[in-house]
Order: C-alpha cells, then sequence, then structure tokens
C-alpha cells in the first residue's frame, strides 16, 4: 500500500519513509534531538515557535534556533494568526540554514487557539490555503502543513485541508489523527489519515498514538502514509526510532544508562552546569524511569535533584538496584495496556511548577 518514494524526500536526503521526531514545545530542544537523531529520528524539529515572537526579533524565541553542529537537518514550525504574520517570521528564518518549514494548523491548546493560532486555522479553508501559499512563496526552504482532521466532529474538513495545502505548494501534510476537540482517550482513526493518504498526491505523514514498532507498523498497513512523527512515543523513549525501523527489540539496563547519561551530558553542555538547566531536565529522567521495576522511589528522589552530580548519582543507584533485579529489560510496549497507553498525557506527568511542559 506504500506510495513511490516521494521525490522531495530524496531531495532532502531522508530514506523513502523517513520517521520524524515532532516538535514538541518544552521538550523539543537540542539535547533531546540529538537523543532522538543519534537513535534513528531521520528529521527533527525545533519546538514551535510563534510567528509573532519571531518577527519582533524576540530573544528568547531566536535562541530556540540555535543547534548543535551535529544537527545536519533541522525542521522548524511556526504558528501565527494571519497570513501576513507568517510571512514576517518566514523573513527571519530565511536566514538561518533550515531543511524544511512546517506550518502548525494542529496545536489543540487553549492559549494558543484563542489567540486564533493552531487548531484555530482549521475552521477557515480559504484563510489555510492562503497562509501556505504566503509562506511557500516567501521560504527559501520545502514548506509543509501540519494539520488535525477538523475543529470537531461535526466539522471533519481534513480532505478540504489537504487538497488547499496541496494546491497552495506543500510538499507534504502532517495529519495527527483526531479532531481539535478530542482528548487521548479517543484512539487515532485510521481509516480517515487512509483517505486523505489516498486522495492527494504530495506525501502524507503520520501522527498519534505512536509508541512503538506495532503501532507504526500498523498505521503504515492500514493507511499508506509516506512516513511518520512521533510525538508522546518518544517522551522517555527516545529508542523509538530504531524499534520502528527494526533495528533494537528490547532496551537493555546498560543501553538504558549509556543513552540518559548522554541526555545528562549534552543537557550541561548546552545549557551549562546549573539549577536551572537540571530542573528543565527533570521531566526527561522521570519519563527515563518508565516501564522499570521500583521506579516509584528514585521518580521522587529526579523530581528534587538540583544538580548534574546529583541525578547522576541518583541513576547510578537506580542502574545498581535494577542489576540485581532478576528483570533486567524495561517493559515493552507490547505490556503495557493499550488503554493506559492512550490515556497517558505527558502535560499532567511533570512538576507544573518548574517546567515548561509540552505544549506552551
Amino acid at each position: 500500500m506504500d506510495k513511490e518514494k516521494p521525490p522531495i524526500f530524496s531531495l532532502l536526503g531522508l530514506p523513502d519513509s523517513p520517521v520524524m521526531l515532532a516538535p514538541l514545545a518544552g521538550v523539543s530542544d537540542s539535547p533531546f534531538r540529538r537523543i532522538c537523531t543519534e537513535l534513528g529520528a531521520d528529521l527533527s524539529y525545533v519546538e514551535m515557535l510563534s510567528s509573532v515572537a519571531l518577527a519582533h526579533g524576540s530573544k528568547k524565541t531566536l535562541k530556540m534556533l540555535e543547534r548543535h553542529p551535529s544537527e545536519a537537518k533541522l525542521g522548524v514550525q511556526i504558528t501565527g494568526r494571519s497570513a501576513d504574520d507568517f510571512a514576517r517570521a518566514v523573513e527571519v528564518l530565511n536566514r538561518f540554514s533550515l531543511t524544511t518549514i512546517d506550518i502548525n494548523m494542529g496545536c489543540p491548546v487553549r492559549k494558543v487557539v484563542q489567540h486564533g493560532c493552531g487548531s484555530a486555522l482549521l475552521r477557515d479553508v480559504a484563510k489555510a490555503h492562503t497562509i501556505i501559499k504566503t509562506v511557500v512563496n516567501a521560504a527559501r526552504v520545502p514548506v509543509s502543513v501540519k494539520i488535525r482532521l477538523g475543529w470537531d466532529h461535526a466539522s471533519r474538513n481534513f480532505l478540504e485541508l489537504g487538497r488547499a495545502a496541496q494546491d497552495a505548494g506543500a510538499c507534504w501534510v502532517t495529519v495527527h489523527g483526531r479532531t481539535r476537540s478530542d482528548d487521548y482517550s479517543r484512539e487515532v482513526d485510521l481509516a480517515a489519515i487512509y483517505q486523505l493518504s489516498s486522495s492527494l498526491d504530495i506525501p502524507v505523514i503520520g501522527n498519534g498514538n505512536l509508541f512503538g514498532p506495532a503501532d507504526a507498523l500498523h498505521m503504515r498497513q492500514v493507511t499508506g502514509v509516506a512516513g511518520l512523527m512521533v510525538s508522546r512515543g518518544a517522551l522517555g523513549n527516545p529508542w523509538v526510532f530504531s524499534q520502528i525501523k527494526g533495528k533494537l527489540d528490547s532496551i537493555s539496563l546498560d543501553q538504558w544508562h549509556k543513552v540518559v547519561s548522554a541526555h545528562l551530558s549534552y543537557q550541561r553542555h548546552w545549557y551549562g552546569d546549573n539549577e536551572k538547566a537540571v530542573i528543565v531536565m527533570r521531566k526527561h529522567l522521570l519519563w527515563y524511569l518508565k516501564g522499570w521495576p521500583h521506579a516509584k522511589r528514585y521518580r521522587e528522589k529526579l523530581s528534587q535533584a538540583c544538580s548534574f552530580a546529583a541525578a547522576s548519582e541518583i541513576l547510578a543507584e537506580f542502574r545498581s538496584l535494577q542489576q540485581h533485579s532478576s528483570n533486567l529489560s524495561r517493559q515493552g510496549e507490547g505490556q503495557v495496556p493499550a488503554r493506559e497507553r492512550f490515556i497517558w498525557d505527558p502535560k499532567f506527568d511533570m512538576s507544573k511548577d518548574f517546567d515548561r511542559g509540552v505544549y506552551r
């Protein structure tokens, strides 16, 4: 059911069927992108950026565009309210060496939507077309669009949105298989993704509930998508990219500790050896502990760690405990009840006092 190799991916130096890391706000910083790339992500994105902030030269926003020299391929996702907002943002982005620009028309978060951004743009197909065409005409790199199935189940207009994106010159469309009104307890609508994939001439990338290789294989077989974008499934499990590609089965204790330690090292070098950098890292450490036995007590310890030395010591102690356990591999996705995987929402699984979370 897979389509022929999309020329755009070949031009960008990507595989026939790329597996991408989504632009997760508060998560997809350089250290995390590096880890995911090393473990198989073909393309990663800077966390979603405000067009208005870019146009106004926000130092905080521009700093988020900084990257490590090893990040050869990097995409940026932007959101905004109008074609003018996006046009001014693209003028700024054209000064950077980017692989691609993605237009966010899918973010469901209230504080984004209430400003007319993200999923709010799904409600006006003509406006969406104008925005996409404006960005395509202004950008120096290929442009893609990320959408949902619609605002709600009474207005599922993903086919119209997909055709608008194609007509406006987008190189591909990424679709999250839920509407804006759906929460994570609703399963992804693979039939709808198939409808979109089979109706467009440009590639469609599938997104939603990709927690492991079984999910990825099922989405590919049912929908015929040209590639995949992993979001929540990468949190605490950057190995998911290697697993989807069939290069890794279970995660050994040694593999786990090596990657977590590398992530800690990247974090320290990127942000500096300070308490704030550790606090930002805490959510990742808590996610990394998921699936291991006896994790609760160590999650509590890590949530209070204020230095990289302390975090490393706690992780070493945790590793030693696991070495004396009869179970030396992490719980796989097949052992996690489907209902738990679908409902788990990382926005509620971290310290709200210190972390920005997955979404602004």
